[in-house]
């Protein structure tokens, strides 16, 4: 049922990006469909929560990380391209984590309002996660520890976000976005998940 929850909003914010196309349809007289590209970095935090089942661990937490973007502008107001990024959420207080790396190809909607672009859309991947959790032993020892575990599994991304650039020139942006990340594989995944928030600067050319 979640993952069924979760693929209805993915197509709920695909149906949400077609009828703004429709609705906002105002192009300019360039009639160019490659109007440009845009890429650069961002920092991204967020707080996560899931139950690994296996070891009966709530797995909650402030997640931090990095990433970065690259697109082709299509149009007025379409974007296309590719964008990757890693985090990591500390558990335990004692060196454990849960790690997460996902990449894919994106699509999204933009326009502009004076100096504020507004954008939302989905990117389609995949990644994994690792989990390394040591319920006894130290992070200061070289000796074997008694409860360790190691995990890492792949999973398919399904990874909708909302945004907004602040345009400081024609060549420089600033960026603001949010996403939530979305995993579906086999019975061995659990992904934690929750908001991420993103800052960052966008070149663009």
């Amino acid at each position: 049922m979640k993952k069924i929850y979760r693929l209805s909003r993915m197509l709920t914010l695909i149906a949400l990006l077609l009828a703004g196309s429709q609705a906002m349809a105002t192009d300019s007289n360039d009639k160019r469909l490659i109007r440009g590209y845009d890429g650069g970095m961002m920092l991204h935090a967020g707080y996560l929560c899931g139950n690994i089942a296996p070891l009966s661990h709530q797995a909650t937490g402030v997640t931090k990380g990095i990433g970065g973007v690259i697109r082709l502008r299509l149009g007025d107001h379409w974007r296309v391209g590719t964008e990757g990024y890693t985090s990591s959420m500390g558990q335990l207080d004692n060196g454990s984590y849960v790690k997460t790396f996902w990449a894919g190809l994106l699509a999204d909607y933009t326009w502009t309002w004076g100096r504020f672009a507004p954008y939302l859309g989905v990117t389609v991947g995949g990644g994994t996660t690792t989990d390394f959790l040591m319920f006894e032993g130290s992070k200061k020892d070289w000796t074997a520890e008694p409860e360790a575990y190691f995990h890492k599994e792949p999973f398919v991304a399904i990874d909708p976000f909302i945004g907004c650039d602040y345009i400081v020139s024609s060549k420089l942006h600033l960026t603001l976005k949010i996403d939530y990340l979305n995993g579906i594989g086999g019975k061995e995944l659990y992904l934690p998940t929750g908001p991420r928030a993103y800052i960052g600067f966008i070149f663009c050319h």
